[in-house]
């Protein structure tokens, strides 16, 4: 007979609370010792609620194979995890996305925090403390962002920091990245013409850099 493990308030009702703690460390959900049980019980109904219906929300793709058969794959809206990962999008910019779980993404709307990101550099994979760093602004419903890379930057690490009622909290971070040698690009300010090469001005660069700088006005000097 196949085990069910989902959370019911009958099942919920029957536990102690120290188990009833248990559960609600492991679905990380912050709850002290003293609470009263019907709140941990109906934090964890909610939570329950939340993570069935991220499983019905399906974004759906379709691939047609040679015999003209169909394959239907789903991928989940989220994967109900905090966590953030970068990539190099080119030499000069970074590309960062991230994910909120349900649970993170209530605690922050009600308590109306703020998100950004903090951008640090560093001079070696061993450093703890930066030798550079900037913050972007960001809204709850964002999930992703073009970072562009400061010239002459070696190493770079990005965090996902929450911020209410002055305090904050580093809900995830990447791990150091190293970066391509700088170029005179980078050492490019707004409104200066670029010398780039050939293979360079095709590539682009000098309207990603002027788009980038209109739409997030990060300087990248």
């Amino acid at each position: 007979m196949k085990k069910d493990n989902r959370l019911t308030r009958a099942k919920l009702e029957s536990l102690t609370s120290s188990e009833l703690l248990d559960i609600a460390d492991e679905y990380g959900i912050d709850a002290p010792d003293d609470l009263n049980r019907q709140f941990i019980i109906g934090d964890l109904l909610e939570l329950a609620s939340e993570l069935e219906n991220n499983e019905r929300r399906k974004e759906t793709i379709t691939l047609s194979n040679e015999d003209g058969s169909i394959n239907v794959n789903t991928l989940p809206d989220s994967y109900n995890e905090t966590k953030i990962n970068v990539i190099l999008r080119n030499p000069i910019s970074l590309f960062v996305w991230w994910d909120l779980s349900d649970w993170t993404l209530k605690k922050l709307k009600s308590s109306r925090a703020s998100l950004r990101l903090a951008v640090y550099f560093f001079e070696s994979m061993e450093d703890e403390k930066p030798e550079d760093m900037f913050d972007i602004q960001l809204d709850l419903s964002d999930r992703e962002n073009y970072v562009i890379i400061p010239g002459q930057k070696k190493i770079v690490r990005v965090d996902l920091i929450s911020e209410s009622l002055g305090q904050s909290d580093i809900l995830a971070h990447t791990d150091k990245i190293l970066l391509p040698k700088g170029s005179s690009i980078m050492a490019a300010k707004p409104g200066e013409k670029l010398k780039v090469s050939k293979i360079m001005d095709l590539s682009g660069v000098s309207e990603l850099l002027r788009n980038h700088y209109n739409r997030y006005r990060q300087s990248f000097y």
